[in-house]
């Protein structure tokens, strides 16, 4: 989860009540928000903090619906798989362990005896029926789809509690297709790399020269149409030969995260973001970039047991060497059940190729015919995980004849 995730779920649910800041995980200030005696807010890296009395009712739920933990609600912002029961308390428990250290403090318990009154402890909390007076003081929440998850159920808790209908939890489809069509507006994937480098002052020339001079030869059109196509698969938005269907008729089979930023290592520049679409059957992805300095489009694909294939289309203006800046072509083939182990990456720009951690050389016919026959079947893996997943399916009505 990144903050603009976070902000547009507390709009969906209705939450906007920061009362104050806390420093998040790298120093920034993030606004706190307070509800229902919890404090809420976005932890600076990846996940949102949920600090003060959840219900160990409403834990228990969310543990007990969704084996594994797949939208990543951690009990206490640790591993994904602990159980509620183990890091819940009450007042009662409370006060023993309050206890129980300020006499370890005095010197008045050695480590064995408090170690053997806080299991003691534990096990009378276990053992009390009573579960309204049990809670947890913490969550770590790394998704978007675990906050919405997490507010739904807590809204219903209380709707619960007041004998009123339960509402919130059936609205979750509803709510989930409302913040990822807010968070398309702010991100804006329809920006194509042609387009976002035509307003870059300090490098359009050198990208526009390469796409100039394979203009010029049938092989270079080609080339270059072999990778418009590879990007339009890795960003759906930015195909015009398919219309994409409903965000509410795909967001079941598909993860989206996404993000928009205008800074990146120290460089400026309004528009930048980041789009991740993962096949949620497979676990493929696709990730389009707008960068200060360039663009990428990129493929993660598992071609079987410990077997994968990663490719890159981008534009950058650093690398290990001068050779590896410009326009570039990545292709990975790794995995501990992957043969051949291969780890190319064509300069367009230069024409150089060569492995990722030493200075290229020009390529070879052998080299580009390579790049350019990876570059179309990733092409067909891309679009397995976006325009398959994503494109208006046709309706169409069958003909019944009547032979009579």
């Amino acid at each position: 989860m990144n903050r603009l995730e976070f902000n547009e779920v507390m709009k969906a649910v209705g939450i906007n009540n920061p009362l104050s800041t806390a420093e998040g995980r790298y120093g920034t200030r993030e606004e706190v928000h307070y509800w229902n005696n919890l404090a809420i807010c976005f932890g600076g890296s990846y996940y949102t903090i949920v600090n003060g009395r959840i219900p160990l009712e409403v834990a228990n739920i969310i543990y007990q619906k969704y084996p594994g933990n797949p939208y990543d609600i951690r009990v206490d912002g640790g591993c994904k798989d602990w159980n509620p029961i183990d890091w819940a308390t009450d007042e009662k428990f409370e006060k023993d362990i309050q206890r129980y250290n300020q006499r370890y403090i005095e010197d008045d318990l050695d480590v064995d005896e408090y170690s053997s009154k806080y299991e003691n402890a534990k096990r009378n909390f276990k053992r009390r029926k009573n579960i309204d007076d049990k809670y947890l003081k913490t969550y770590h929440i790394d998704s978007k789809e675990g906050l919405l998850i997490f507010l739904t159920e807590m809204k219903d808790y209380f709707l619960r509690k007041n004998n009123l209908p339960e509402t919130e939890v059936k609205k979750y489809d509803e709510l989930i297709t409302k913040i990822t069509s807010e968070i398309f507006k702010k991100v804006n994937p329809y920006i194509s790399a042609y387009d976002w480098m035509q307003d870059d002052k300090e490098n359009k020339s050198k990208y526009n020269s390469s796409i100039e001079r394979d203009n010029k030869t049938k092989l270079g059109q080609t080339f270059r149409k072999t990778i418009l196509d590879f990007d339009k698969a890795v960003n759906p938005f930015l195909n015009d030969d398919i219309e994409l269907d409903e965000i509410s008729n795909y967001i079941n089979n598909i993860e989206i995260n996404a993000n928009s930023y205008n800074s990146e290592h120290g460089k400026y520049r309004q528009g930048c973001c980041s789009l991740e679409i993962t096949d949620i059957s497979t676990g493929n992805k696709t990730t389009y970039c707008r960068n200060p300095d360039g663009f990428s489009f990129q493929l993660s694909y598992k071609l079987g047991e410990e077997k994968y294939l990663e490719i890159l289309h981008y534009f950058s203006t650093s690398g290990n060497f001068e050779s590896d800046k410009g326009e570039v072509i990545a292709i990975y083939y790794c995995g501990d059940n992957v043969e051949n182990k291969i780890d190319i990456r064509l300069n367009i720009t230069n024409g150089k190729a060569g492995k990722t951690y030493e200075d290229k050389i020009p390529a070879t016919p052998e080299q580009i015919a390579f790049v350019y026959d990876e570059l179309s079947k990733a092409t067909s893996y891309a679009s397995e995980v976006t325009i398959e997943n994503m494109k208006k399916k046709v309706n169409t009505k069958q003909l019944v004849l009547n032979n009579n």
